[in-house]
């Protein structure tokens, strides 16, 4: 089912590295993680309580202490960010540096994403989700789903675990100088802060991806990468912006006429129709009407269950 993470018995970590002694700096991450854990922390966002915030820390034990911590307590939502550069060792192995990383040796200077799956694999939450913005992330979805994978993979892919990078295995990530975010998280900040025009109520992380897929590919930039296990790419991170979530009065009466207008020009048994009659029947709940709410999802899916029964044309 689509829906928020439980804002108390979640938690979020957030790891920027802006700054580095032997690698170029990377100034657009810090807003990066300042706007995103703004997102993450609003009520009219993901409306988290516990968001750990780390930026250029040189400590990697520390980065660790915090990891585990939030893997422990986490018991609904488990969510990690990391925003820097990636680097690839000899061995093709993925590591996250940190301000003191050199690249001629990643492996004793870095965050090495071994060490952060391990992180997630511990993690009691019932959904774990990891977002990368670096160079070569996509080394991630493929650790993560790897046939050489073991007993780590295996609890992931049963316990549930969704994978976002911003670049392919092979590619590097883009961060414009001059810019306020780097390319990736920017659209995302920005997806999250404004929504989708004529979406869903929620924003949901299968639908976020979708959206920057969409956007990258037409700009001709690297794809973002996903990889998602169960039903956590059903799990949302911002109510939809566009849909003035803040206004559930005015929402419920625009998707009422909406309902009006595609009956009329589609008719009622559209996907389109139905789509609209839901996302009605979701905004009379918000108002506070929660009885005509519930006769509104009632309807709606006797009608489903009826169209899904009917014989199809040869």
């Amino acid at each position: 089912m689509t829906r928020l993470p439980d804002p108390e018995l979640s938690r979020a970590v957030l790891i920027g590295a802006s700054r580095f002694e032997h690698l170029h700096d990377l100034p657009a991450v810090r807003n990066n993680v300042a706007d995103l854990a703004a997102i993450l922390t609003a009520t009219t966002g993901t409306g988290l309580k516990h968001c750990a915030v780390l930026l250029d820390e040189p400590d990697i034990a520390a980065i660790g202490a915090r990891l585990a911590d939030a893997a422990q307590r986490a018991k609904d939502l488990l969510l990690v960010y990391y925003a820097g550069h990636g680097l690839v060792d000899s061995r093709g192995e993925l590591h996250l540096a940190m301000p003191s990383t050199h690249p001629s040796r990643p492996a004793w200077s870095s965050l090495p994403f071994a060490r952060l799956r391990e992180a997630l694999a511990d993690a009691g939450a019932d959904n774990r989700v990891l977002i990368l913005d670096c160079c070569f992330s996509g080394h991630a979805v493929t650790e993560f789903m790897s046939s050489g994978a073991d007993v780590v993979a295996e609890q992931l892919s049963v316990s549930g675990t969704y994978t976002l990078t911003a670049t392919p295995a092979n590619r590097a990530a883009t961060a414009p100088v001059g810019a306020v975010h780097t390319s990736f998280t920017g659209e995302l900040i920005t997806l999250l802060a404004k929504g989708v025009p004529d979406g869903n109520p929620l924003l949901t992380l299968g639908e976020i991806y979708r959206q920057l897929l969409r956007v990258f590919t037409a700009r001709g930039l690297p794809r973002p990468q996903q990889s998602s296990t169960r039903t956590t790419d059903l799990l949302a991170l911002s109510v939809n912006r566009a849909l003035h979530p803040d206004e559930p009065d005015a929402a419920a009466l625009r998707y009422a006429e909406l309902v009006a207008d595609r009956t009329r020009t589609l008719g009622p048994e559209h996907p389109s129709t139905l789509k609209a009659r839901e996302q009605h029947a979701h905004w009379v709940g918000r108002t506070g009407d929660a009885a005509e709410a519930a006769l509104l999802h009632a309807a709606l899916l006797a009608d489903r269950t009826r169209i899904a029964r009917k014989p199809r044309r040869a």
